[in-house]
């Protein structure tokens, strides 16, 4: 190829890219508030004017009185609550996932009606332009009015209609209904300019790391080795009434417990510390039983974070493990319900399932850096069994060292002050 041609197309390329990035990273993920329904009929393009709400509620919920009015986790429609999760910012069916593990519907749904609503926090007025993907049909209100219809049945992995929007300033009420024919349900909303949704703050700077690690990478070969029984540093934080397991798995419970000033986030890359509080309890040390259904309960209870069955409620399990060299590996997890890890600051395995355990029964792609690696296990239970199991591969867990203490952490502070200037980075 001429070297002329080559150079501006490896030029378009990066451009390109760039570009998909920066469309990736807008996408706003959420949590958003979800109810999925039966559309009556056909789905998708047919039903984009069905009032859905309204049908399955008897009159009481409309689309028009969410849209004008929000909605609050724990609303009613029908038998159905209103629930939140995050979605997915890549994939061509990032809806039908959240519709199960909300428990709307089975399996591959189809003629369903998805509604997401969040609140968009703006800073000043103005004119902005949104975008949106759809598979099938979607309908957009900001503010009570419908600023976007499109009525037709269509895959989508990305966006694909702009329109023009009016923001004012402070709160933005957001409404969008994605209605489901067949195949593939999905849905991509972002908009142009700064805001805030859901705390989190718009454009992303793709600092949150939301993909497991390896993710595209088959699992490694590995016998499972040891349970690490500890001690860990624990904490729990209550979720929403009936909304233990699988429907909290996304859900920041150490957000909402302190008031937003401790988060998943910044526990996962900075770690924990004993004695320090969110909300009214504190991060206190204990060993976890290798094995039995209900050994998490077993450990709250001995600690006296929790007291009883305990139920509803996230545990967080905090370890530092020293490895004497860089090494990828296997891990193995299992969980009574659902689970979610974080190693150095990244997502590296998750399962939103309401099952029981009492055994290794995931496993997953890790990378050990020399020194210290900050482990964070979420557990969420929804009810009855409440247990967690964590190792490594027989070959991963020679020469590790486990420890309560964070150890050193990647941050440019005098030493003397590192302590200090760490843990108010969390409280922030």
């Amino acid at each position: 190829m001429n070297l002329k041609v080559f150079l501006p197309r490896c030029l378009l390329l990066l451009l390109l890219a760039g570009a998909n990035t920066i469309q990736a990273q807008d996408k706003i993920v959420g949590p958003w508030l979800w109810m999925c329904l039966k559309i009556d009929g056909a789905g998708g393009a047919a039903a984009v004017d069905q009032d859905t709400l309204k049908l399955r509620s008897n009159g009481q919920v409309t689309e028009d009185k969410i849209a004008n009015n929000g909605a609050q986790a724990g609303d009613k429609v029908g038998k159905l609550i209103w629930s939140r999760a995050k979605i997915a910012a890549a994939g061509g069916n990032n809806i039908n996932p959240i519709a199960n593990i909300l428990d709307f519907c089975d399996g591959d749904c189809n003629d369903m009606a998805a509604y997401a609503f969040i609140e968009i926090e703006a800073a000043a007025a103005g004119d902005r332009t949104m975008k949106v993907g759809s598979d099938d049909s979607i309908k957009v209100w900001l503010n009570g009015k419908v600023v976007h219809r499109n009525a037709v049945n269509r895959g989508a992995g990305n966006f694909q209609d702009n329109f023009k929007v009016a923001v004012q300033k402070g709160k933005n009420l957001l409404l969008v209904k994605v209605g489901e024919q067949g195949g593939g349900w999905s849905m991509f909303v972002g908009m142009t300019g700064k805001f805030a949704a859901a705390g989190k703050k718009y454009p992303r700077d793709g600092a949150e790391n939301l993909n497991p690690v390896d993710a595209n990478e088959p699992v490694r070969a590995g016998t499972a080795g040891k349970k690490i029984t500890g001690p860990w540093l624990w904490m729990m934080a209550p979720c929403q009434n009936g909304q233990g397991g699988k429907a909290s798995t996304d859900i920041d419970s150490l957000k909402d417990a302190s008031k937003g000033r401790i988060t998943e986030e910044k526990i996962a890359r900075l770690g924990a510390v004993k004695g320090q509080k969110v909300g009214k309890l504190a991060w206190k040390e204990s060993e976890i039983a290798a094995q039995g259904g209900n050994n998490v309960n077993d450990v709250l209870n001995k600690i006296k974070l929790g007291k009883g069955d305990i139920n509803d409620t996230s545990s967080y399990a905090y370890i530092n493990i020293v490895s004497p060299n860089s090494r990828q590996g296997v891990g193995f997890v299992g969980s009574d319900d659902s689970i979610k890890v974080w190693l150095n600051g990244k997502v590296v395995h998750r399962n939103a399932t309401n099952r029981g355990a009492g055994d290794f029964q995931d496993k997953f792609n890790i990378s050990l850096n020399k020194g210290d690696n900050h482990l964070l296990v979420k557990v969420s239970e929804r009810g009855g069994g409440w247990s967690m199991f964590v190792g490594f591969d027989t070959q991963t867990e020679k020469g590790l060292k486990f420890s309560t203490r964070r150890g050193r952490i990647n941050l440019a502070v005098d030493s003397r002050n590192k302590l200090v200037t760490t843990w108010s980075e969390i409280k922030k």
